[in-house]
C-alpha cells in the first residue's frame, strides 16, 4: 500500500514538472521572440550610426542580447544566431529571421536600415500573434500533462 502511495505521488508529480515544463518552453518562445526585435534594434542602430561591417556589429553585440534570443556565445554570424534559437521560434517567424539574416549586409546603409525597420515592425505583429496564443496553449498542454498524469495514477492504482 506505501509503494502504490509513493507511485501515485511520484506520477502526479511528474505531470506537475511536465507542465511547469511546458509553460516555461512557451515562455521562452515569447522571451526568444523579444530577444530578436532587441537584436535588429541593436543591428539598426549601428548601422544608423556607424558604417560597420556586419562581423563587426555582430562582435560588438552585448551577451544580455545574445542569451535573449537563446544563442550560446561566440555565434558568427546572422545565419548562426538564428539556426541556434530555431528551437524555440515557429514556422514563420523563423522564415522571416532566415530571409532577414540572408538579406543583410548587402545594401546600402539606407536600405540597410529600412529594412531593420520592416523587420521589426513584422517581429512585433508575430510577437503580438505568439502573445494572444500563449496563454491558451499554456492552459491547454498542462491541463493535458496534469489530466494524463492523474489518469495513469487512477489506472496503476
Amino acid at each position: 500500500m506505501l509503494i502504490k502511495l509513493i507511485g501515485s505521488i511520484l506520477i502526479c508529480a511528474t505531470g506537475g514538472f511536465l507542465a511547469f515544463t511546458v509553460c516555461r518552453y512557451h515562455r521562452k518562445r515569447l522571451d526568444t521572440l523579444d530577444g530578436f526585435i532587441s537584436l535588429i534594434y541593436y543591428i539598426k542602430g549601428q548601422v544608423e550610426c556607424y558604417a560597420r561591417p556586419i562581423s563587426d556589429i555582430l562582435r560588438s553585440l552585448p551577451l544580455e542580447i545574445l542569451r535573449d534570443c537563446s544563442c550560446p556565445e561566440g555565434a558568427d554570424s546572422l545565419e548562426e544566431i538564428v539556426d541556434e534559437s530555431r528551437l524555440f521560434l515557429d514556422r514563420d517567424t523563423l522564415r522571416y529571421l532566415t530571409a532577414f539574416a540572408t538579406e543583410f549586409g548587402s545594401t546600402f546603409r539606407e536600405e540597410q536600415a529600412r529594412r531593420c525597420e520592416h523587420y521589426i515592425s513584422i517581429l512585433r505583429d508575430r510577437r503580438t500573434a505568439v502573445a494572444d496564443r500563449l496563454s491558451a496553449e499554456m492552459r491547454s498542454e498542462s491541463a493535458v500533462c496534469i489530466c494524463v498524469s492523474l489518469c495513469l495514477m487512477i489506472l496503476l492504482w
